[in-house]
């Protein structure tokens, strides 16, 4: 697809409810070739590499994520299904975010793994590691550094206008914390929490696992509270005779 700033490549696999896969930092379609045969049961795949990744066009200047995600908006667009169900992993989780307040029109439903809505929602010797970006000698992995150093905070307020449902997902070992990812969830107004026991890498540490929820996360969205139970549970119990 032809855009302002150059070529942005895309992919499409297989017939029915469209999902939208979008790859993490330095990532590209290529690496979700694995995953593809399983979806295409149930879903249209399409995947894109974001500016500067896999096959895509890559313009001068800094990426940033806000524009990355103005990106898959006008991919959306350009294809012209009605809604998206999104699985976004990492920095596709944090684009995925962003277009949920900002494009809730296109999105029927989205699986965010692995992302983080600021810096400090990563792990701090991470961080710390990543703040020498300027010595990293390939000026592509070097861009790609600076992208999640540079990362403008997307604000809670913001999160809680996400009016989608939401599977999220983090790694017990990410490199997200799992009390940022609590943070996050606890600001959506429709999720399901789900922690895999793995590193980072769900889609390759525990890929049938991550499947079968983006297949079963096509059913209606249902968050059944202990509380709520509880609660009517309460009502035969303390009922008075």
């Amino acid at each position: 697809m032809e855009t302002s700033w150059g070529k942005l490549h895309y992919e499409v696999f297989g017939e029915g409810d469209p999902l939208l896969i979008l790859h993490g930092n330095s990532g590209s379609t290529k690496g979700k070739h694995h995953l593809f045969p399983e979806l295409v049961k149930d879903f249209k795949v399409i995947a894109m590499d974001n500016r500067c990744h896999g096959k895509s066009e890559c313009p001068n200047g800094d990426l940033d994520y806000f524009s990355l995600a103005e990106d898959v908006y006008s991919l959306m667009d350009a294809l012209g299904h009605k809604k998206y169900m999104i699985w976004g992993h990492s920095d596709g989780g944090i684009l995925g975010l962003i277009l949920g307040y900002q494009h809730t029109d296109k999105i029927d439903r989205m699986i965010i793994s692995g992302a983080n809505s600021k810096l400090t929602g990563l792990e701090p010797r991470l961080t710390e590691i990543m703040s020498n970006y300027e010595q990293i000698s390939d000026p592509m992995m070097r861009k790609y550094v600076k992208l999640m150093m540079d990362q403008k905070e997307i604000p809670m307020d913001s999160i809680k206008k996400i009016n989608v449902p939401v599977m999220l997902i983090v790694g017990d070992r990410d490199a997200v914390r799992i009390e940022h990812t609590l943070e996050i969830f606890k600001s959506l107004p429709q999720a399901n929490l789900c922690v895999f026991p793995t590193t980072h890498f769900v889609d390759h540490e525990r890929p049938d696992d991550l499947i079968r929820w983006i297949k079963e996360f096509k059913q209606p969205f249902r968050a059944p509270s202990t509380i709520d139970v509880a609660e009517e549970m309460a009502k035969s119990i303390f009922s008075k005779d």
